[in-house]
């Protein structure tokens, strides 16, 4: 029983828990010195448990080279809405301002071939098919420019120009 304890404990200690309040500035995904692993949870997801000593082991594996992070979806519901993950655990691999879904098997040998560059591979595997995302913007970021104003020329030189406004909430991600 002490033996399950500790296991759990230092599994726990290689993932950075992240908030609201906290992810921009520990990640620094806006200007990243490493890649990370990012796995979206709920409070007490069974199959987040289970991949928690996997997590710590790439992160082991890949010392100085890769994070791993975790964000408690339940709570954060915010971080949740700006990289739209829908359903828990859902693994996100960041690297170099891309965001990428993480699929495959959740084995320590798998994502750790996977974040030393087999993501790449699949990417250029199909050209026709882009299998990362740009890194959706900060919220407050977006607040803090609460609309853009696009204008449109006019038709003719007769006919006044249109003034569209598109706020956040119009804007649509890719994913």
């Amino acid at each position: 029983m002490a033996f399950a304890l500790f296991v759990s404990a230092t599994s726990a200690a290689r993932i950075s828990p992240l908030t609201s309040a906290s992810f921009d500035a520990v990640t620094k995904l806006d200007a990243p010195d490493t890649d990370w692993f990012i796995a979206f949870h709920a409070t007490n997801c069974k199959y987040f448990k289970q991949l928690q000593p996997t997590l710590s082991a790439v992160a082991d594996a890949l010392d100085g080279r890769l994070q791993v992070g975790s964000v408690d979806g339940s709570r954060h519901g915010d971080l949740k809405t700006r990289f739209d993950v829908r359903r828990t655990p859902t693994v996100l691999f960041f690297h170099r301002g891309r965001m990428y879904p993480f699929k495959g098997p959740q084995t320590v040998e798998y994502m750790t071939e996977y974040a030393s560059g087999l993501f790449l591979e699949i990417d250029r595997a199909n050209p026709n098919f882009k299998r990362y995302f740009e890194i959706p913007p900060w919220k407050h970021a977006i607040e803090a420019n609460e609309s853009t104003l696009l204008t449109a020329p006019p038709s003719s030189p007769s006919s006044s120009s249109t003034r569209v406004v598109l706020t956040p909430s119009d804007i649509k991600s890719e994913l």
